[in-house]
């Protein structure tokens, strides 16, 4: 529970400091919610757009380039001094536009592998104190078509941003195409000066006028929301999904017909839709929903890049006797009145609201409404034309997201939903339900509002709401579990049920944290007092004769009977903190929020606690007390007593966790440091723990070099069923590698090349940036037997013959034995007899070898898209391998360098080869630069 803030000792020596601004309130919003969730996709805006015509990708990434340098968002960072966070711009940061090429792919796989990058770059996470939160991706589709997939963080990007973009991007491109310099207007402000101009205003006497309305229009807003099918677990989730509808034609020209004889704007007769809606779905009378604003209403902010967008909430009383009509109108007050005061940012409307916190909900609102055009416009430059495509959707940050969107081809109605509340089946209704009101509402608006309610069977289900019945179907569910049993609270000391699960055959992470991610899941899903006291992994369930399971036979692990889960008494009103921690910690809190005193049992947020003051009580808990205890736990004890000895572990011993079945896993990688160095880079190398020792001296100074091997490992038939996600996994495990944990390089040969691709891969998606993968000699899983047979026979003689010139040279040359240069070849080995037995060594290499051999065979890889790759050629492989990019194209870059190496494979890390090879990494990794 408690550590070190990572952020407090965080710096980057590469990048200067040119300029510091105080963050916006929705910079500090995106801040705190980062904080809950480090990573956290959902606050990623991912934007996809199509490029037809005659283009060149350097000229894009070069228009990329120059509008970083024109706007300073994109250069910025954000950093944590003394609890609050400020946003810092740097004088560059190292940009470089990922190319995929995908023209290679069969057409009717095509499409698959765009859908499948563009989750891949949406939902990859971005470290805020990381200067330059915006990533991009070119997918070369055809000879004249592609896509622009773009990703950036929410504290720097938005809607509207997308429009200036896209813009820049098309003239930009365009003029460097025609030899030109680009028209751009000048730019009067950068972002930095509305983040003060706002702070100013927030001291204003407009301001004080916000909030006279907003408290008077949210006086006793109850919360309103959509009842989910599933039981809301006690913390907030963002898996999403989206569901959508393309309208025609001629529902855009009926909208906007409607809209102008009801004489009010597109988005209020949307809204007017959207709240009749959701009225006829709960019955209820007041409907609260958020939507948002561009937020520029300075005609200087229009050509900026960066976040303007404000949240506000509208409150609508929808009554049955209203009709169509009057309820437009009035929906169209209730707009223009939030319009009217939409300068009240909403995390402090959140402090000035202070609604109960509750960490499984958004505050104030729980959905969302927007309608509007597309940001990007279709339009051509030059020789290409930028069109605007659907985008994936990295994370939900709302249950239910109601969105229209507007393109020259008609209006795309979409729901996106939280898949954790919601299923597939009842975003369908609720989408049939929103295109059927829109209909009465054209058809016939002087009806009444009080149509018959639509039945929807989506309030919570009675059916398996507790107990063991309902913790089977869970865990089963997750993707992780080939099956799952639970055992009811009567054969438990504690008086709740415990769970047992067998680990799926593609499970991608070590067996060790399955229980803990499990029990991590369960809370995302059903209440506290449902929550089992345990999971234990086996790896196969008990079975009857009959094949049932053999329930009798499970039973609760005895560490767990022996005692009851420990219990925080409650603290009694008014009593003072117990504890010397405790009373310091008061002292705090009061200091914070501006309070007399603190008593035990008083509620940070009921004494006016908000977000931002929360994380300055956690930044002086860290100069205090040299620990930082997570955001979300404010949120599960906001009681000053429950929080301390939460935070201290003080009278809380840890329940026992329960033992999982003995299973080998990770304990079959192991470690070892060649060289302990001063910067933030650790190099890995991946097996051969004898080849890579030299080149570990020859790195330059500063870098620490490791290795990571299975030279210990008992190669079993339980090792070679492994599956090389799972086998990755368990490396990572051994690599022990910490949040703060500087930028990781991996460096693989043959085999272990694609080992260290996807060792990148899955790094990157646990949040730990990346540095570069060095791969030798090594070919696309597959590629070569997807040639024609001719091609393989011709390839496979051509090494030969090579092979025999490069050892025979060797021989002659006086630079290996005779015994050596026979082991070289298969023919040669049985002449050896006792001579030549394998050592140790050697056999236990060729047994790592086989076993990562037919993991590949079975590996399907996956685009990375974030990390520099090198590719490196033996004289083992013909020249033709830098061209095809060892068979890699359309899974990493399409302009990834190769490097060529002296030696035969393996020789290239024991000859001259070894030399070039330290000089290049040592350059990438910026060692004293």
């Amino acid at each position: 529970m408690n550590k070190m803030d990572p952020a407090a000792t965080f710096s980057d020596e590469r990048h200067a400091v040119v300029a510091e601004f105080p963050c916006t309130q929705t910079q500090l919003r995106c801040w705190f919610l980062d904080q809950l969730s480090p990573g956290n996709p959902a606050l990623n805006v991912a934007v996809r757009w199509e490029i037809r015509g005659t283009f060149k990708i350097a000229s894009i990434e070069a228009a990329f380039r120059q509008i970083i340098d024109r706007h300073e968002i994109l250069r910025t960072r954000f950093m944590d001094v003394s609890g609050r966070p400020i946003q810092q711009v740097v004088d560059k940061v190292d940009f470089k536009m990922s190319v995929i090429d995908l023209r290679n792919v069969p057409a009717d796989q095509r499409d698959e592998r765009i859908q499948s990058i563009s989750r891949e770059t949406a939902c990859a996470p971005f470290d805020l104190r990381v200067p330059g939160l915006f990533r991009v991706t070119f997918l070369m589709v055809e000879n004249e078509r592609g896509f622009i997939l773009i990703t950036a963080h929410q504290t720097c990007f938005d809607g509207w941003s997308i429009r200036v973009l896209g813009r820049e991007v098309g003239e930009v491109a365009s003029a460097i195409d025609a030899n030109r310099n680009p028209s751009l207007p000048e730019l009067p402000l950068q972002y930095g000066d509305f983040a003060l101009w706002q702070d100013e205003y927030r001291r204003s006497y407009g301001f004080e006028a916000e909030k006279t309305y907003w408290r008077r229009q949210l006086a006793d807003a109850p919360y309103f929301e959509v009842p989910p099918d599933r039981p809301r677990g006690h913390t907030k989730t963002s898996r999403g999904e989206i569901l959508s509808a393309a309208m025609p034609l001629e529902f855009g020209e009926r909208i906007d017909q409607a809209a102008r004889a009801h004489q009010v704007s597109l988005f209020s007769y949307g809204a007017a839709v959207i709240s009749a809606a959701l009225g006829r779905l709960t019955g209820e009378r007041q409907i609260l929903f958020g939507t948002q604003i561009a937020g520029r209403d300075e005609v200087d902010l229009e050509n900026l890049i960066g976040v303007f967008i404000n949240n506000l909430v509208l409150r609508f009383d929808v009554a049955d006797d209203l009709s169509f009509a009057e309820h437009i109108r009035r929906a169209s007050d209730t707009v223009a009145a939030a319009l009217n005061h939409q300068k009240m940012p909403f995390n402090n409307l959140v402090e000035l609201i202070n609604p109960a916190r509750d960490a499984s909900r958004n505050p104030l609102i729980s959905i969302n409404f927007n309608q509007q055009k597309a940001f990007l416009e279709n339009a051509r430059y030059g020789e290409f034309e930028l069109i605007s495509a659907p985008s994936q959707s990295p994370g939900v940050v709302y249950d239910l997201n109601f969105i229209m969107i507007g393109r020259p081809n008609g209006w795309r109605m979409s729901v996106e939903y939280n898949t954790d509340l919601f299923d597939a089946g009842t975003a369908q209704e609720l989408l049939r339900l929103w295109q059927d009101t829109y209909e009465h509402a054209l058809t016939d608006p002087t009806a009444k509002l009080g149509l018959p309610s639509v039945p929807t069977r989506r309030r919570v289900s009675n059916e398996l709401t507790s107990g063991p019945t309902q913790l089977e179907k869970i865990l089963a569910e997750h993707p992780w579990v080939a099956e799952a049993v639970a055992i009811g609270a009567d054969t438990s000391a504690t008086g709740r049920p415990y769970g047992f699960v067998v680990p799926s055959p593609t499970l991608a992470h070590p067996v060790e944290v399955l229980p803990e991610r499990l029990m991590e899941f369960l809370s995302t899903r059903i209440e506290a007092k449902d929550m089992p006291d345990g999971i234990s992994v086996l790896l196969a369930l008990p079975r009857t004769a009959a094949g049932g399971i053999d329930r009798q036979v499970l039973k609760v692990p005895s560490s767990l009977q022996a005692k009851e889960r420990p219990v925080v008494a409650p603290t009694p009103a008014g009593k003072r903190p117990a504890t010397d921690k405790e009373r310091q910690l008061a002292e705090i809190w009061a200091d914070v929020l501006g309070v007399d005193k603190v008593e035990g049992s008083d509620d940070f947020f009921a004494l006016g606690g908000h977000s931002l003051l929360a994380l300055r009580m956690l930044s002086a808990m860290r100069e205090a007390f040299g620990v930082t205890p997570d955001l979300a736990l404010l949120f599960r004890a906001p009681t000053l007593t429950a929080f301390s000895r939460e935070a201290f572990g003080e009278e809380l011993p840890a329940p026992a966790s329960p033992e999982p079945a003995p299973m080998k896993r990770s304990a079959y990688w192991e470690t070892s440091l060649y060289r302990e160095g001063n910067s933030a880079y650790t190099l890995y190398t991946l097996n051969h723990p004898f080849l890579y020792y030299r080149m570990a001296n020859e790195l330059a100074e500063g870098t620490s070099v490791v290795n990571l091997h299975m030279f210990g490992a008992e190669i079993d038939d339980e090792l070679r069923d492994l599956p090389m996600e799972q086998i990755v996994a368990d490396a990572i495990a051994a690599m022990d590698l910490r949040p703060d944990s500087g930028p990781v390089a991996v460096v693989g040969l043959c085999v272990n090349g694609i080992l260290a691709i996807e060792l990148a891969r899955q790094l990157r998606r646990l949040g730990h940036r990346i540095q570069f993968v060095g791969v030798i000699d090594s070919w696309a899983p597959g590629y070569f037997r997807s040639l024609p047979r001719l091609r393989q026979l011709r390839w496979t003689m051509e090494k030969r013959a090579k092979r025999l010139a490069y050892f025979t040279g060797k021989l002659i040359g006086g630079r290996m034995s005779l015994i050596d240069y026979l082991k070289e070849f298969n023919a040669t080995l049985k002449l050896l007899g006792a001579k030549g037995t394998p050592s140790e060594e050697e056999r236990q290499n060729e047994l790592v070898t086989d076993l990562l051999v037919e993991a590949s065979r079975r590996y399907r890889p996956r685009p990375i898209t974030g990390e520099d790759v090198l590719l490196f050629r033996s004289q083992a492989n013909h020249k033709r391998a830098k061209k095809l990019l060892f068979g890699w194209r359309g899974f990493i870059r399409d302009d990834t360098p190769v490097f060529d190496l002296n030696g035969w494979h393996e020789d290239s890390l024991s000859s001259a080869g070894i030399s070039k090879l330290s000089s290049i990494l040592s350059r990438r990794l910026n060692v004293g630069g």
